[in-house]
């Protein structure tokens, strides 16, 4: 009985161990906000307020504020093999206007970084013209190979 229950112990210990260490080794992760309006949202839902405070920060007249609507993309990134090559974040996403056809922006990093943050947004005439992203994909890449890969669900 108490060589069943040591082993029920130590198989409990080494799944917890494994749980909390899955997380941590990610090279990419990616935020997005949809700023939709320029009235705040009520003082109930501070994280969204604060969120919408920081994206029309500095925009004065009306006409700057409706220039800012549109999706944001944060990606954090970490580099674990520095000094292997080149690497940047590039993000391909369809919009709601634009049908099957994918677009296309990128990031450079910096070789001499272990981690760091970058941001990608879908703004201004973009977003008034070609409406929301429907689906999306971010890769981090290292020369031409695929570091690590985030989708939304819409990604084929």
């Amino acid at each position: 009985m108490t060589k069943l229950l040591t082993i029920g112990l130590a198989g409990l210990g080494i799944s917890l161990l494994v749980s909390c260490s899955t997380g941590d080794n990610e090279a990419l992760e990616v935020r997005q906000f949809h700023l939709r309006d320029i009235k705040l949202a009520g003082k109930e839902a501070q994280m969204v307020r604060g969120e919408q405070m920081y994206r029309l920060r500095g925009a004065i007249t009306m006409e700057e504020r409706q220039h800012r609507l549109g999706q944001y993309y944060t990606v954090n990134w970490k580099n674990d093999h520095m000094g292997q090559g080149e690497m940047k974040v590039v993000m391909d996403y369809q919009q709601a206007a634009t049908g099957s056809k994918v677009l296309r922006m990128s990031r450079d990093l910096p070789a001499d970084k272990v981690s760091g943050r970058v941001e990608f947004h879908v703004t201004g005439e973009s977003y008034r013209a070609g409406g929301r992203v429907l689906a999306w994909r971010i890769r981090l890449l290292r020369g031409d190979q695929v570091v690590e890969e985030k989708r939304s669900y819409l990604w084929r």
